[in-house]
């Protein structure tokens, strides 16, 4: 176990003399307002295994050096969330990434979107989840929590090999690259505030500006709260709550109670402070509108009908189609065909369904059934 500044030093320059490293995470939930990192999995290209403990450290800076170095590879299996996380502790913005579990999808390998079915199918090994909900806050860690962790970046290695041999046979390296490359952007590691987070529901939508500074006060009076008392966000409110306290503007110990049965006794005379406290926000301090109006009613069919195409393209290339287009893409392209910053309208996306769709939108190509297989043809003038 890396548990000192010397080791760690140590690990990071072994680590900076390797083309190719494998990273995973394990993180502290259970009772957290917010995830704690707790371990971090090394595995170099030759076969070494190494864990540093998180919890040893303030932070994790000497890692930074690392984590952006654009020579060297850094694997891992859905990469983001270990990202943030790694992010956070260490200061950087990672480069070079390669995240298996995408690789998996866009090559068309069966694995489902879990590591273990990924390692059974590609390197014919059974591993165990059971640990993965364990208390990582034990030191020492126990035999089984350590054997876990290990085969968690064991195999890492051998299936980035087997995945790029498959790019290779399939003709499909520089959408690989494409896909990994937009991992070097600095906004998958800039974390929403709790403010942004409740702003984004949909259901914030036509709120008046002090409502939503009910909802901005009172979401952040929950995370600072759970943070100072080590309880669970939902422990105190969860989502639909603060929504209906901004709703109704419930600014009396008595209309807090009504409104929020989760939360404990002793806070609502604290809540309902908040709520009144945002209630008397000038308008032009109030946090601004995030969400836009709702995916309308009207354009669920030509929802439905770009899905079908996708899901289409997505069987012919046996790629999964959530990687092509999830729905939030398609209603955005939908509501803004003009709009040219969708993914889905450049590189490997564009040519695989991209191009067909905003031609159907636009009225030039239409969609039929032709001896049971679904075709996208241009309109007869």
């Amino acid at each position: 176990m890396i548990d000192t500044p010397r080791a760690l030093s140590q690990l990071c320059s072994q680590m900076e003399k390797d083309f190719c490293i494998a990273l995973d995470t394990e993180y502290i939930a259970i009772k957290q307002p917010e995830f704690t990192l707790a371990i971090v999995q090394v595995a170099l290209s030759t076969g070494e295994v190494h864990l540093i403990d998180a919890l040893a450290f303030d932070d994790l800076h000497r890692l930074s050096s690392v984590l952006e170095r654009q020579d060297i590879v850094k694997i891992l299996h859905d990469a983001p969330a270990d990202l943030v996380l790694l992010s956070r502790a260490s200061g950087a913005t990672p480069k070079n990434i390669f995240d298996t579990r995408i690789a998996a999808r866009l090559l068309g390998v069966s694995s489902g979107n879990s590591l273990s079915a990924l390692v059974a199918n590609i390197c014919g090994v059974n591993i165990s989840k059971n640990q993965q909900q364990s208390n990582w806050r034990r030191r020492p860690l126990s035999t089984a929590q350590i054997k876990y962790a290990e085969r968690d970046v064991l195999y890492l290695h051998q299936i980035r090999k087997t995945l790029l041999s498959r790019a290779h046979e399939i003709g499909r390296v520089t959408w690989l690259e494409e896909e990994m490359s937009r991992f070097d952007n600095p906004s998958h590691y800039q974390e929403q505030s709790p403010t942004e987070r409740i702003l984004r529901s949909p259901k914030t939508y036509g709120f008046k500006p002090q409502q939503r500074a009910v909802a901005a006060a009172v979401v952040n009076w929950r995370f600072h709260t759970a943070l100072k008392t080590r309880t669970p966000l939902k422990k105190l409110l969860d989502d639909k709550e603060i929504i209906r306290l901004a709703k109704r503007r419930s600014k009396t110990p008595g209309a807090v109670r009504n409104a929020c049965s989760s939360l404990p006794h002793r806070y609502i005379p604290q809540v309902a402070g908040v709520v009144a406290k945002a209630l008397d926000t000038p308008t032009p301090a109030c946090p601004e509108a995030i969400i836009t109006r709702p995916f309308p009613n009207k354009e669920q069919p030509h929802l439905r009908l770009l899905q079908a195409v996708v899901s289409g393209r997505a069987l012919e290339y046996k790629i999964d189609p959530e990687l092509i287009a999830t729905s939030k893409t398609l209603q955005r392209l939908i509501l803004n065909p003009d709009k040219r910053d969708l993914p889905l309208l450049h590189g490997w996306r564009w040519e695989v369904a991209g191009k067909e769709l905003l031609r159907i939108l636009q009225g030039e190509s239409s969609v039929e059934i032709t001896d049971g297989v679904l075709r996208v043809r241009p309109v007869r003038a």
